[in-house]
């Protein structure tokens, strides 16, 4: 399970207050699960824009700067970045959009560094992806979001190879026909594209509809994987 890969984590914030807090303290223990969202340091919360809790203190403990790790990745569709921590992947993006969040980890004291296991790991399965030898990811991934977004990333993860669903889809699986909305803003904000496979959600009346690389990506996704695409789809 997705979630799973937080519970060792030291920190967690609200994301209704925008307030971070230790994992044990008793205000915590009182937030709404969908709420909750996972961090890794204090850096990476006040980064996020969240502000210390004033019962238990999280600045007073040692969670030290993260240590992130970073590769360029080549392929059909143009430049990746991929980014990954010592738990798992945490960000593959086309490299225009990956800019933003180097510039802001550098400035917050996020230590960078080259490769990593998880990056050799998925720099493999990419090759193979791309050489259609590979239609479902092992990597470790280490996804950080809200509650909500993690449980969409799941069911976005289980979307088989080859096939799509709507939005509206997404959300009845989720348990919640009426949070198609939802479901498409927490599609737009996917971390990890390609292996959380976000170019698998289309609209009910199969246009493309939105995507953060670009609708010639997620065109070229679809038909890697031999997704038959109305021609009037984009």
């Amino acid at each position: 399970m997705i979630s799973a890969k937080h519970r060792d984590r030291g920190l967690q914030g609200c994301s209704t207050t925008r307030i971070y807090c230790l994992l044990e303290c008793p205000a915590g223990k009182r937030m709404k699960p969908e709420n909750r969202v996972h961090f890794g340091s204090v850096e990476e919360a006040r980064a996020s824009g969240y502000r210390p809790c004033k019962v238990c203190k999280p600045n007073g403990t040692v969670v030290g700067p993260e240590t992130l790790f970073v590769s360029s990745y080549n392929s059909p569709l143009g430049t990746y970045t991929l980014v990954s921590s010592r738990r798992g992947v945490v960000r593959v993006d086309p490299e225009e959009r990956a800019e933003p969040h180097l510039t802001r980890w550098k400035r917050d004291g996020i230590h960078l560094r080259e490769n990593g296991k998880h990056i050799a790991v998925i720099t493999r399965e990419l090759d193979a992806y791309f050489g259609r030898k590979l239609r479902q990811f092992t990597v470790s991934l280490d996804l950080r979001g809200t509650a909500f977004q993690l449980k969409v990333w799941e069911i976005l993860c289980s979307i088989p190879y080859g096939m799509t669903r709507s939005y509206r889809e997404v959300a009845q699986a989720l348990g919640k026909p009426k949070a198609a909305r939802g479901v498409g803003q927490a599609v737009g904000s996917n971390p990890v594209s390609l292996v959380v496979p976000c170019h698998r959600v289309i609209g009910s009346d199969g246009t493309l509809t939105g995507y953060g690389g670009g609708l010639h990506r997620k065109r070229a996704l679809l038909e890697l994987e031999s997704v038959v695409l109305p021609k009037d789809s984009v």
